[in-house]
C-alpha cells in the first residue's frame, strides 16, 4: 500500500506530507482547488514524464517521493531480482523535476528509468481516471482478469511448458521436411563445418591459454635477458647475493661458538639461503624457456587467428564452437536418417499436440463456465451503480486458424468484455463504445466482484463519482468501502455520499499569501470533516445540512 506521499514546489503545492490511511481515503475540495494535483504528482511516481509548467514558479525543482509497502506477491519478488534489487519491506520512490524539463527518478535511493518505474507500477498502484486508458480494456488483461476470478491460474501457466515443447517439436518437425535437393545441401554444408571445426582440434579454453602464452614469444629474447642478469646477480657473478649469504652463514657459525643463542638467526639464515639458490635455479629455467624460437612464435600466432576465425564463424569462444559443433553433429544425423528420425518425431509432436490440445480444451470450458458467472456477478454490481439498463458479458471464443484452434501459452481462448449501454443496442467490446463515467462505475463493478483475487494493493479513482448521484451515489461510496477491506482506495470525489464512507478524509483547499496562491490539503478531525460534508451537501453550511452530514456519517461509518 501507499503510506506516504511527500510533495514540494509541485504547481501550487509548496511542501506537503500527506499520510494515507490503508482503507478507503477521499479527497474532497472545491472545484478548482486543485485535488488532482496529489494524483498527478503520484502519476510522476509511477513513471509518468515530468512537465516543466509543474515546477511552482522561483523554485529550484519539484520533489516528489512516496513511500510504498512492498508487495509480497511471486511476480514482484521475481521483478526485483530481475532488477538487481535486495529483499526489501518498503520501497521508497523519489522524482525530481527541473524547470528546463528534466527529471530524475531514484528507487531506494538508485537512480533508474521511466520504465523501471511503470513496469514497478503494476505491483504497486491501478489508477482509473475517466479519460485514462485502462489496462483492463486489453483481451489479454481481460482473460488473466476472468482466470483470477475463476481460480484458473495454475491451470493457464501450466498450458505454456506444453505450448513450448509442442512448438519445440513441431520447429524440428519443419527442418525435416525439406525437397531432397535441399536435404542433401545441408547434408553437405554441415559435414563440411564438421570437418572443419574437428580438423582443428580445439581444445577447451585453447584461446585463453594462447592469449596468455603469446606475449611471451613475442618477448622472449628481452625475457630471458631480464631472467640471465637477475640469476646472474643473485648466483654467478662476483658479490652474488648467495655469495654474501654464504659470508653471513659463516659468520653467523663462528659467533655460535661464542654465543649459542644466535643459533636460530642462523636457522633463518640458511632458510633464507635455500631459498634464495631455489630462486635462482627457477629463473634460470625461465630462461631456458624463454630463448627465441620463432617457429614456436609463428605456430602460435597461426594458431590464434584459425581460432578467431572459427570463432567469427561458428561462435564467441572455443567452447561456443565446439558446442556449435555438437548440434552440427545431431543436426547432420538427422538429416542422413530423415525417415527413421521423422517418423518418431511426428510420433513425439502428434503425442504433444494432443496433450495441448487436451489441456487448452479443458481450460476453455472452465472459462466458458467462469465467464457465465463473472459476467453475472459483475451485471448485479452495476444495477447497484446506476446501470440497471445496461449489459455487461464476459465472452470467451476459441481462436481458430485455417487448420483448427490456434494455441498461444494461455491457450485457445480470446476473452472479449462486451458492453451494451442501452435496451436493444447489439453489445460492442467494452473500448468502443463505453464513456468515461460509465467506464469508472464498470471499473468499480469489476475491481468488487475480482477484490479477493485482485494482486494489486492501491486503487486510484478518479470522477467515479461522474455523472450520479443520490442513491447511486450511495451505492457507489458503500463499494468503494467494501473494496476497500482487501485494497488500499484513494478517490477523488465531490459527492458527500461518497466522502461519508470514507475512513480519511483530506480537504484541499487553495490560499492567497503575499500575491502568491497556495494549495493546501489537511486530514479532517471530526469536526472538521462535519462542516465539510455539510458543505458538500448545499452551497452554504446551514444547521440542517449539518444534520444530513450527521446523518450520512451515522449511516455509513
Amino acid at each position: 500500500m501507499l503510506r506516504e506521499v511527500g510533495i514540494k514546489n509541485f504547481v501550487l503545492i509548496e511542501d506537503l506530507r500527506l499520510e494515507l490511511d490503508k482503507g478507503l481515503n477521499v479527497l474532497t475540495g472545491e472545484t478548482g482547488a486543485g485535488k488532482t494535483i496529489v494524483l498527478d504528482a503520484l502519476g510522476l511516481l509511477l513513471g509518468d514524464r515530468f512537465s516543466s509548467e509543474s515546477v511552482r514558479q522561483g523554485a529550484e525543482r519539484s520533489d516528489v517521493d512516496g513511500v510504498f509497502s512492498a508487495p509480497k506477491s511471486r511476480e514482484f519478488q521475481r521483478w526485483r531480482e530481475d532488477h538487481g534489487f535486495e529483499k526489501m519491506e518498503e520501497i521508497v520512490i523519489r522524482r525530481e523535476g527541473y524547470p528546463d524539463g528534466r527529471s530524475r527518478a531514484f528507487l531506494n535511493d538508485r537512480p533508474v528509468t521511466l520504465g523501471t518505474l511503470q513496469e514497478l507500477s503494476v505491483f504497486l498502484v491501478d489508477v482509473h481516471g475517466q479519460n485514462e486508458h485502462q489496462q483492463i480494456l486489453k483481451p489479454s488483461v481481460q482473460l488473466a482478469c476472468l482466470d483470477r476470478f475463476a481460480g484458473l491460474e495454475d491451470a493457464c501457466a501450466a498450458i505454456e511448458p506444453l505450448f513450448r515443447d509442442w512448438q519445440k517439436l513441431s520447429d524440428e518437425l519443419n527442418l525435416g521436411q525439406l525437397s531432397e535437393q535441399e536435404r542433401l545441401q545441408r547434408v553437405d554444408l554441415y559435414r563440411f563445418q564438421l570437418q572443419e571445426i574437428r580438423q582443428a582440434a580445439l581444445q577447451p579454453a585453447e584461446d585463453q591459454d594462447l592469449a596468455a602464452r603469446l606475449p611471451e614469444l613475442k618477448n622472449a629474447e628481452r625475457l630471458r635477458a631480464l631472467a640471465e642478469t637477475a640469476y646472474s646477480t643473485l648466483y654467478e657473478e662476483e658479490g652474488s647475493a648467495l655469495e654474501k649469504l654464504s659470508q653471513a652463514a659463516r659468520a653467523f657459525d663462528a659467533l655460535k661458538a661464542l654465543a649459542p643463542s644466535v643459533e636460530p638467526l642462523l636457522v633463518e639464515l640458511q632458510e633464507s639461503k635455500d631459498r634464495l639458490e631455489e630462486t635462482a635455479r627457477g629463473l634460470k629455467t625461465l630462461a631456458k624457456r624463454w630463448e627465441t624460437d620463432p617457429a614456436a612464435l609463428e605456430e602460435a600466432m597461426s594458431r590464434q587467428d584459425l581460432i578467431a576465425r572459427l570463432a567469427k564463424k561458428y561462435g564467441g569462444s572455443v567452447e561456443s564452437v565446439l558446442t556449435y559443433a555438437e548440434k552440427l553433429q545431431g543436426d547432420l544425423d538427422r538429416l542422413e536418417n530423415t525417415e527413421v528420425y521423422r517418423r518418431e518425431l511426428q510420433k513425439q509432436v502428434d503425442r504433444a499436440s494432443h496433450d495441448l490440445d487436451k489441456a487448452s480444451r479443458d481450460l476453455s470450458a472452465k472459462r466458458k463456465r467462469a465467464a457465465r458467472q463473472l459476467s453475472e456477478a459483475v451485471q448485479e454490481q452495476l444495477a447497484d451503480l446506476g446501470l440497471k439498463q445496461a449489459v455487461f458479458e464476459c465472452k470467451i471464443e476459441v481462436v481458430q486458424g485455417t487448420d483448427g484452434p490456434v494455441f498461444t501459452t494461455t491457450g485457445i481462448d480470446r476473452a472479449a468484455f462486451q458492453w451494451a449501454p442501452n435496451p436493444g443496442e447489439g453489445s460492442q467490446p467494452l473500448k468502443e463504445i463505453i464513456s468515461g463515467g460509465e467506464m469508472s462505475r464498470v471499473m468499480l463493478a469489476l475491481k468488487t466482484v475480482l477484490a479477493q483475487t485482485d494482486a494489486v494493493p492501491t486503487l486510484v479513482f478518479d470522477e467515479v463519482d461522474a455523472g450520479i448521484g443520490g442513491l447511486t451515489a450511495q451505492a457507489v461510496g458503500r463499494k468503494l468501502r467494501a473494496l476497500s477491506r482487501h485494497h488500499q482506495i484513494l478517490c477523488v470525489s465531490h459527492l458527500p455520499q461518497i466522502a461519508s464512507c470514507a475512513h480519511a478524509h483530506f480537504r484541499v483547499s487553495k490560499r492567497v499569501s503575499k500575491a502568491r496562491t497556495y494549495a493546501e490539503i489537511e486530514r479532517l478531525e471530526p469536526a472538521e470533516r462535519l462542516q465539510e460534508l455539510a458543505r458538500l451537501l448545499g452551497s452554504q453550511v446551514t444547521p440542517t445540512s449539518v444534520r444530513h452530514a450527521k446523518e450520512l456519517l451515522d449511516l455509513n461509518t
